[in-house]
């Protein structure tokens, strides 16, 4: 369902963004959806009233608030976002999050960009002087201020869902110049580290790669620190900061949120959802699953 445009104008906005960019995009995008654009790596969510998601990994992305805001948490560490600034996840990573107030008239509405790896790296070999100042951040999740080059870029790359013929040649342009505006700007030396061989944040990654891949699995630390290349010290210090999470806290939220869909969505029995995910004791797995959820695993298999 599309908005009705004779309603758009009534609808009362938070955003540096034009009003005008807004109201264009609401028209073209479905009403109450999450919207996978057929721009390369572009999702949209659009929601009119309050809402949270449990549990997502969150991939190498750049998020921006089109209007409204919107709280995240990481492990313990919590977030609010708003549209004077966007999100900037360089490494797969579980999270939870609430939107607290949309409604009709003010709705929530996000933007989420896949940041395509290897794009980043040809700009970096055509621009040496570019790869300079990479940045060992302290932290992998950030928020930075929005500034007008880059929401520029962004509007123009939203308002080619008007003309859905212009996306295929205008589109991975447009996307080029969001890379090199980021690149470019106050977070670039932390987004080089992203595509940066050797780099802290490129060694997380491919340990966080891995968890994903064998998180069913009985991994030790050790295992991930030589996987990565870095001293277990080292390792454990920094898949923390950059992620949040301890590695044996990010192997459990991945253990809790494959679970969580395989009882919701594949109707899967609680007790039989616990092995498949790498637990040996049902109620230990009831434990933590209320513990990280805050509600039992009953819930979504609809048992009172």
């Amino acid at each position: 369902m599309l908005y009705d445009s004779s309603k758009i104008l009534a609808y009362s906005y938070k955003t540096i963004f034009s009003t005008e960019t807004i109201e264009r995009l609401l028209q073209v995008i479905p009403y109450n959806q999450t919207y996978s654009s057929p721009i390369k790596g572009l999702v949209i969510r659009h929601a009119d009233q309050p809402f949270c998601y449990e549990g997502i990994i969150q991939e190498p992305s750049i998020c921006i608030v089109l209007s409204g805001e919107r709280e995240i948490q990481l492990g313990e560490q919590c977030y609010r976002f708003d549209n004077q600034h966007f999100m900037f996840c360089p490494v797969n990573v579980p999270m939870r999050g609430e939107i607290k107030h949309a409604e009709p008239q003010k709705p929530f509405l996000v933007m989420s960009m896949k940041i395509d790896i290897e794009s980043v790296s040809k700009i970096l070999l055509a621009n040496p002087n570019l790869a300079d100042d990479v940045q060992q951040g302290d932290k992998g999740f950030a928020q930075w201020h929005l500034d007008e080059s880059l929401k520029n870029a962004v509007e123009r790359l939203l308002i080619l869902h008007e003309n859905p013929k212009d996306i295929e040649f205008l589109a991975p342009l447009i996307q080029q110049e969001i890379y090199y505006r980021l690149l470019t700007g106050e977070q670039g030396g932390k987004f080089k580290a992203m595509v940066s061989n050797g780099s802290h944040t490129k060694k997380i990654a491919q340990a966080t790669h891995y968890l994903q891949q064998h998180f069913s699995e009985t991994i030790t630390v050790e295992t991930l620190a030589n996987l990565s290349g870095m001293s277990l010290s080292g390792f454990h210090s920094h898949f923390k900061k950059i992620t949040s999470l301890s590695p044996l806290q990010y192997q459990k939220s991945l253990r809790l949120m494959e679970a969580r869909r395989l009882i919701a969505q594949e109707g899967q029995g609680i007790t039989e959802a616990a092995y498949q995910v790498g637990y040996e004791s049902p109620s230990q797995f009831s434990r933590e699953y209320k513990r990280y959820f805050g509600h039992a695993p009953k819930r979504e298999a609809g048992v009172k």
